[in-house]
């Protein structure tokens, strides 16, 4: 395969205020921690 035939990567949105991938990644992983611990001290 030659490097005009090889697939590309598309982002699923271009609607982010994130910079990169990998800090949107962490963002969500921090935000649903939270939602789980808020869940989990919160409903008892």
């Amino acid at each position: 395969m030659s490097e005009e035939e090889k697939p590309k990567f598309h982002r699923g949105s271009a609607l982010t205020i994130f910079k990169t991938d990998r800090h949107e990644d962490w963002m969500a992983l921090v935000l649903s921690l939270s939602i789980a611990l808020g869940v989990y001290f919160l409903v008892d």
